[in-house]
């Protein structure tokens, strides 16, 4: 029986299917968001000699930039529900022997963290969750008094057209599910209203949101539009929408959006567009 897409993206899956589907195709998801993830580090700012917590690591990329940003007096500590994605970050810690990370397997939501942070970073990390409010109270326990969050996350679907325009696509051949925007999926924080409500009441101060748009590479740098399409129906849950549909259905959704997407095609990949919230906030 195939989930829809309110079920797709659910907290558990990140520790089962989800976890296991983006560590398969790893090297495209970080190739396609690394213009946002770029930003996001630029934005947090980083110190020598910080402590900061990962929430939401993956396979350990933005940690392993922040472990050279704060250098061998600081200290990270990468946190992700996926074991399978753990794995792979503590296979590439070896080959890059960072010694100043630890990569813990874990719900952040609900996690006790056994020491204080002074920087809390998401790079796509906070969206999931099944009780946002209850989750970011947590987080910020996690940080010391002075201390701040650098949070990115997407903004509203209707200006992000890397998933919406392909959407549109699907909806042509079967009926989309429909789901509260602020069920836990990409775009559960896209409202900055409802974002900023829940760093309020979880105790956050001093919030500021930057707004990024730019272009994003669909199936990674390099990709062509059969590429790009492949990588949408395979590793994200767009394909998981038609996957009880016909034969005749699935290729002829596969060839719309390679058609879509040859009209996107550059030099460097599929561009698409996106727009995410740069996040600052404090602790008291």
């Amino acid at each position: 029986m195939t989930r829809n897409a309110s079920e797709t993206l659910q907290p558990d899956d990140w520790s089962g299917e989800m976890g296991q589907r983006w560590n398969r195709y790893i090297d495209r998801f970080e190739s396609m968001i690394t213009p946002v993830g770029n930003a996001a580090m630029e934005f947090a700012a980083f110190r020598r000699g910080q402590s900061v917590v990962d929430i939401g690591c993956g396979g350990g990329p933005t940690t392993f930039q922040i472990a050279d940003l704060v250098g061998d007096d600081g200290h990270v500590t990468g946190i992700d529900m996926s074991p399978d994605l753990i794995a792979t970050a503590r296979t590439r810690q070896k080959e890059l022997g960072f010694r100043n990370i630890d990569f813990v397997v874990g719900d952040a939501a609900t996690l006790e963290f056994d020491r204080r942070y002074d920087c809390l970073f998401s790079r796509f990390g906070v969206m999931f969750f099944d009780d946002p409010y209850a989750a970011f109270g947590n987080l910020r326990r996690a940080i010391t008094p002075g201390g701040r969050a650098a949070i990115c996350c997407w903004g509203p679907p209707q200006a992000n057209p890397w998933m919406t325009d392909l959407m549109a696509v699907v909806s042509g051949y079967v009926d989309l599910p429909q789901r509260d925007p602020r069920d836990p999926g990409p775009f559960s924080l896209g409202d900055k209203d409802y974002l900023c409500d829940i760093l309020t009441k979880a105790g956050f101060i001093d919030i500021e949101l930057t707004i990024w748009k730019g272009d994003q590479f669909l199936g990674g740098i390099g990709a062509d539009a059969a590429a790009a399409a492949n990588f949408a129906l395979e590793a994200t849950p767009v394909g998981d929408l038609i996957a009880d549909a016909s034969d005749e259905v699935r290729e002829q959704v596969s060839s719309d959006l390679v058609e879509l997407l040859r009209g996107k095609e550059t030099d460097n990949g599929v561009t698409v567009k996106g727009t995410a919230w740069l996040v600052a906030a404090r602790v008291a």
